[in-house]
This record gives structure tokens, C-alpha cells and sequence, in this order.
């Protein structure tokens, strides 16, 4: 029995060992993967539970620095579920949304709450949630909007959208959850910032001017556009178009086909009329032709057999270039423009800057306009029709308020401008290159038309442009389209240009009004009320 029993002893301890072997090794198994980095992360992972609060887009700033969007917001509360807080959340939502509300409290996982209504209650946190625009948006056609995904569809949203998107600032909460996936609510949630948020892009914009114009075009105006420009370095102060869209509800403004509020009437070309006629006046006193120059306006005039009449239609009589300017007068300018030639006046027109679109900010691009050919201008009723702003000419209201700059400034063509430069810490800019301004006309040409102009306003009787609260200058036009509405009433486009203070003027200032008829009853009394509300910002 002994040598059984001895070999029993001895496959017990080799069992044994082998069983203390098998266990060091588990245990050092074990020892490795509770200080393995990856396992860590992923259990540090799993016991956290984290709610984005807002993730903000690069600013965009007015020229003064002030922000264009992110202007507003809602508030927003974080909610880690307890049996507490369950009644005091409930109260705070409509009866409408009580059951999903409900649910998600029964579900023990944080979650955001919009309430109008304010949430006093442990272990819900509130924040404030910035929004992208408002219902009542500044520049809307200038700053564009963002597809789903974040991603700029039009304006400045569209052509910098890198810039926007790389300086995103984000907003967590991060909470602590138990090992059944709820949260703990003795544990003090960690709210994360991250990103640059003062970073964005800085317009030629001013906020105040903006905000002026599209209440006044909003009142005065069913469609058309308002440019206010600086005239001395192009800087496009305020830029409308009517009617705004909405980026809060696009739908509504595509489905508004009569209207077509998504499209920029300010960058848009439109037939120009009598404003043009500051050209024509340009060209006759660069050719030498004096201001006493005569013609008479019996309402109409035959050039080469057809037949253009005047809009006083028995005449204003004898007039000179101040009175023709005064009154308007088609045949006066027809005259000019015969007596100037076809290929000065072209020429006059395309150093005006006419003819001759702009790119404003990467995808934002004024129109080119129509210009009249050479081969044209030997055809004397072309010749006639381009004198006072018809025939082939077209303009955006952009092209406008440079010529208005030309006679504003001294002379000089001035490139627009929308976007300054860029902005870091959103108090210093980094500013991109300006266009100097290119003389085109003499100090003294230019001057002689503003006078001009300042007479129109400031003198002519039933001027609807003249302001209350400072002086200016400036001209009206009403232009044929040769299309009609439904009455068979031909649709006319209605302008004022202009500036103010007629004496060293700050701000030219151009009015659409699109397809509504004449440009003093229509787009005069816009520019008028802009004049008065902005008039203490000259005195600055």
C-alpha cells in the first residue's frame, strides 16, 4: 500500500503547483490589464456621458467690430434626471411636450431642455445658447446662410467658410455616470469650452447704417435695394435687397416666387434712366462745352426717325445745362450727347466704372451691367438713348453709387469694397489690400456737378429727396423696361442717387425701387428718411 499511497502524494503537488502557477500568472494578467492606458480610456469613456450645449461658428463683425450674427440666443437647460427636479422640470414645459419630457426622465440620462420658463432645481444646469441669426436678420443677402451639416450656402457663410469653420468654438457638460449607465448626482458636472470664438471676418458694414436702411426700405420699399457707400475709399457701408429673406425660415422665402426674396437686388443690374445723365453732363464739360449751352425741349425730339419724348410731354422751353439737370430733360441731354459723340460718351461711361462687375469676397460678385458697343454708338438713336440712360445700358445699384462717389470725392473712381479683413482676438484686424482710387474726371468737372446736384435737391420744387435734418445732393431717374404688367402698363424702375451733407459729403447713398415707376415719388422719400436718421453719425 505505501507505493500507492506516495504516488498520490506526488500528483497532488504537482496539480497543486501547477494550479499556484496557472493563478500567478492570471493574477499578473490581470495586474497588466488594469493599468493598460487603452482599457483605462475606455473605461474612463464609458463612465462619462457628455451633452454638446452649442457649437459656435466664426464670428462675423461689422466694421466697427460688432457682431453681424450669434447676436441672440435661448436658454437652455441641462438636465441630469432625479427624483427631485421631476416636477419642477414637468412645470416648466408645454402640455404638448409632457410625454416626451416625461420620458426622458424615466430614462436617467441627461438631456437637454429649451424652456422659456426658468428651471430652479438641483442637478439642472442652465446655459444660454447663442443663435447663428435672427428672424429679423442684418445683411441676410451679404452674410448668406448654412446648410444642414454647418457648411456656408451663400454670402460670406459660402466664401469663407473654412475660415468660420476652423475657428468653432464648442460648449459641453460632461457628467459621471454609475456602472448601470444613470447619472450620479453627488457629482458636479464638468462643463468643457473649447476653440477661439472672437475670431471671424470683418465687414466694411456699419450695424447702425444697415439696421437704417432695412427699416427704411422695409417701410418705403415692396422690392428693390439700398447701397450706402463710402465715396472716398468705396467701402459699401449698408447693402439691401427687398424683400429680406428670412434665415431662420428659408422655406417660406424660396416658396415666395413672386417676390424672389432670395436673390440680391443690390448686386443685380437694372435699367438705369436719368441718373446716367451725370455722365452725359461729365462728357459735354470734358469736351468743352460751356454751362450756358442751350437747346430746346418742345417734349420731344426726332433722332434718325425715332421719335423720344420728354416726360413733361408740351416742353420745358429753352433750358441750360443747370435748369436741364434741374428738370430732367431728355431732349437737353439728347442734345449733349449728339453734340459729344457716341464713342466719348461710351468712353465716359466705361471710365465711370459701368460695364464692369466686381468680386466683393470670395462667391460675392456684382454684376457687369450692359454697355452699348462701339459699332452701336454709329447709330445716332443709340447715341440719344445712352444720353439720358436707356438703350442698352444696365447697372447694379453698386455701379450707381460709384458714379455718385465720382462727383462726391473730387473725381475719382472708387473700387467697392464689402470685407475689411480678418480678425483674430476680435479687437485688432488684419486688414486686406485697398484699390487706390483712379481719377477719371477733373476736381473742377466734379465739382461743377455736384453743385449740380445739390441744386436738384435743395432747390427744384417737389424735390421728394429733401431731407429735414441736413442738406444734400443728388438725382432721380425713372427707367424704361420695355415690359408690362397686366394692365399693359409698362413696369418702370424708379431710382434716387445720392449724397450728404451736400458740403463735404460723408455718404452716398443709392435707392431701387424696382418696377414701381417714378424715382421721386418711389425711391426719393427712402433716401430722404435715410438722410434724416443718419444725419447726428455725420456730426461724429
Amino acid at each position: 500500500m505505501q507505493p500507492f499511497t506516495k504516488g498520490i502524494e506526488k500528483r497532488t503537488i504537482i496539480f497543486f503547483a501547477g494550479f499556484v502557477l496557472l493563478f500567478s500568472l492570471l493574477y499578473v494578467r490581470l495586474g497588466y490589464l488594469s493599468t493598460s492606458p487603452g482599457l483605462t480610456e475606455t473605461a474612463k469613456n464609458q463612465s462619462k456621458y457628455t451633452l454638446t450645449i452649442e457649437q459656435r461658428r466664426g464670428q462675423i463683425y461689422d466694421c466697427n467690430l460688432l457682431p453681424m450674427v450669434n447676436r441672440t440666443g435661448k436658454s437652455l437647460y441641462a438636465v441630469l434626471p432625479t427624483s427631485s427636479n421631476m416636477k419642477p422640470v414637468l412645470d416648466a414645459v408645454s402640455r404638448e411636450s409632457r410625454d416626451v419630457v416625461s420620458d426622458l426622465l424615466q430614462a436617467a440620462k441627461p438631456f437637454l431642455l429649451q424652456s422659456d420658463k426658468e428651471i430652479q432645481a438641483d442637478n439642472v444646469t442652465p446655459f444660454y445658447q447663442s443663435q447663428r441669426y435672427e428672424r429679423y436678420q442684418l445683411a441676410p443677402h451679404i452674410i448668406g446662410y448654412l446648410d444642414s451639416e454647418k457648411n456656408g450656402v451663400t454670402g460670406i457663410e459660402k466664401g469663407y467658410n473654412d475660415f468660420l469653420a476652423q475657428h468653432t468654438s464648442k460648449t459641453q457638460v460632461v457628467y459621471t455616470m454609475d456602472g448601470l449607465g444613470h447619472g450620479m448626482p453627488g457629482v458636479e458636472p464638468e462643463i468643457r469650452e473649447t476653440g477661439s470664438d472672437p475670431a471671424g471676418i470683418v465687414l466694411s458694414i456699419d450695424k447702425d447704417i444697415q439696421t437704417v436702411i432695412q427699416n427704411e426700405g422695409g417701410r418705403g420699399l415692396k422690392k428693390g435695394a439700398i447701397v450706402v457707400m463710402d465715396p472716398y475709399n468705396g467701402e459699401i457701408k449698408g447693402a439691401a435687397s427687398f424683400p429680406l429673406f428670412t434665415p431662420t425660415d428659408l422655406s417660406k422665402s424660396v416658396r415666395d416666387t413672386e417676390n424672389s426674396p432670395m436673390i440680391n437686388r443690390a448686386f443685380l443690374p437694372y435699367n438705369v434712366g436719368s441718373t446716367f445723365k451725370i455722365v452725359t453732363a461729365a462728357a459735354a464739360l470734358e469736351a468743352g462745352i460751356p454751362l450756358s449751352e442751350t437747346a430746346e425741349c418742345t417734349g420731344s425730339v426726332d433722332v434718325s426717325g425715332q421719335i423720344i419724348r420728354c416726360h413733361k410731354r408740351d416742353g420745358h422751353g429753352t433750358l441750360d445745362m443747370l435748369d436741364a439737370m434741374k428738370e430732367s430733360c431728355n431732349p437737353y441731354f439728347i442734345h449733349l450727347g449728339l453734340k459729344v459723340g457716341g464713342g466719348s460718351l461710351l468712353s465716359m461711361a466705361e471710365r465711370f466704372g459701368f460695364g464692369q462687375g466686381y468680386q466683393l469676397a470670395p462667391n460675392i460678385y456684382t454684376a457687369d451691367g450692359t454697355l452699348p458697343s462701339k459699332q452701336d454708338m454709329l447709330n445716332p438713336a443709340e447715341v440719344a438713348n445712352l444720353s439720358f440712360g436707356q438703350g442698352k445700358l444696365t447697372a447694379t445699384p453698386v455701379q450707381v453709387a460709384q458714379m455718385i462717389s465720382v462727383v462726391a470725392n473730387g473725381g475719382y473712381l472708387v473700387a467697392p469694397k464689402l470685407v475689411v479683413g480678418q480678425t483674430l482676438d476680435g479687437q485688432t484686424v488684419e486688414r486686406t489690400a485697398d484699390i487706390a482710387p483712379k481719377q477719371i474726371i477733373s476736381g473742377e468737372i466734379a465739382s461743377q456737378i455736384q453743385s449740380f446736384l445739390v441744386h436738384c435737391v435743395m432747390v427744384a420744387d417737389g424735390q421728394n429727396a429733401l431731407p429735414e435734418k441736413t442738406t444734400a445732393g443728388g438725382k432721380t431717374g425713372t427707367a424704361q423696361t420695355g415690359r408690362f404688367n397686366d394692365e399693359e402698363k409698362e413696369l418702370e424702375q424708379g431710382w434716387f442717387a445720392g449724397f450728404f451733407p451736400a458740403s463735404n459729403p460723408r455718404y452716398v447713398v443709392v435707392v431701387l425701387s424696382e418696377e414701381t415707376g417714378y424715382g421721386n415719388t418711389t425711391a426719393a422719400p427712402v433716401f430722404s428718411k435715410i438722410a434724416d436718421a443718419l444725419a447726428e453719425k455725420v456730426k461724429e
